[in-house]
C-alpha cells in the first residue's frame, strides 16, 4: 500500500516518537518534506532521516497552483502526488484538504487513524 503525507501527521507522530507505525510505503511531497524538516527541534532531525528518501516531485505544477488557491502548498502537492501516483491513501489532518481528497475521490486517513490501525494491529500500546 502506498501513500502520500501531509506534514502534520508526520510531524505528530514524530513528537510521540511513533513514525514506526507508518509500516505502508509513505512517499512525501517535496514542500511536506521542507516543511517538516526546516525546525530546529528534535522531530525535526527525526523526520530528516526517516523521509530523505521519500521525497518525491510533484510533476503537474499547474494542478498544485490551482488547488494552492484553497489549501496550502503542501497539502495541494500531497493530493496532487497522490493522483499521479495512483496512491491507495493520503495521510491528512486538515478537515478541508480531507474533504478535498475525497472530493477527488481519494482514501483519507490521519494521524489518530494511524494509532487506531496500530492499536488493532497490537504494535501501539
Amino acid at each position: 500500500m502506498n501513500i502520500v503525507s501531509d506534514s502534520s501527521p508526520l510531524i505528530a507522530l514524530a513528537k510521540i516518537g511513533r513514525l514506526n507505525l507508518l509500516e505502508h510505503e509513505i512517499v512525501v511531497p517535496k514542500a511536506v518534506f521542507e516543511e517538516i524538516t526546516r525546525s530546529r527541534r528534535e522531530y525535526a532531525r527525526k523526520l530528516y532521516k526517516w523521509g530523505k528518501n521519500r521525497v518525491s516531485v510533484v510533476n503537474n505544477r499547474q494542478a498544485v497552483e490551482y488547488l494552492g488557491l484553497v489549501l496550502d502548498r503542501g497539502e495541494a502537492e500531497v493530493i496532487v502526488l497522490a493522483e499521479e501516483l495512483r496512491a491507495d491513501a493520503v495521510l491528512i489532518d486538515d478537515l478541508k484538504a480531507r474533504k478535498t481528497a475525497v472530493l477527488r475521490g481519494l482514501a483519507v486517513v490521519g494521524a489518530i487513524g494511524v494509532l487506531l490501525d496500530a492499536k488493532e494491529r497490537g504494535t501501539c500500546r
